[in-house]
């Protein structure tokens, strides 16, 4: 299972080899146009900092998927998953919002331990 609906550029997939195992996924050829707002802020932008834009969308949007998810970012990818492929839709939801909204994704930015963006 592969859902970008509504999503894009963001991916939702069920692994192949792991049925009931889901990973959000983020590549940096997408996180190119959100640069500035994490650079204007002192941070690279990569992964790592897509993983402090998530954990603080949880914190701020949805505290009721706290815990529901781990991540696993890399410098050029941000990867969520876990086994509960709604929790991670709605996650990629608010993503996608600050992909496409630099005041959301300044304000996410601006909410959210520093640590926790490199």
């Amino acid at each position: 299972m592969t859902d970008t609906t509504g999503l894009d550029p963001l991916k939702l997939f069920e692994y192949d080899h792991k049925p009931g195992h889901f990973s959000l996924l983020l590549t940096d050829s997408s996180m190119i146009a959100s640069t500035e707002a994490f650079e204007a802020a002192g941070f690279e932008g990569g992964g790592y900092s897509w993983a402090g834009v998530a954990k603080t969308a949880i914190e701020v949007h949805a505290p009721h998927l706290d815990g529901r998810m781990g991540f696993d970012p890399e410098a050029g990818m941000f990867v969520a998953y876990g086994t509960d492929p709604e929790a991670l839709r709605e996650l990629g939801l608010l993503l996608r919002r600050a992909l496409g909204e630099p005041e959301f994704l300044a304000e996410l930015i601006a909410a959210g331990d520093p640590a926790a963006f490199d």
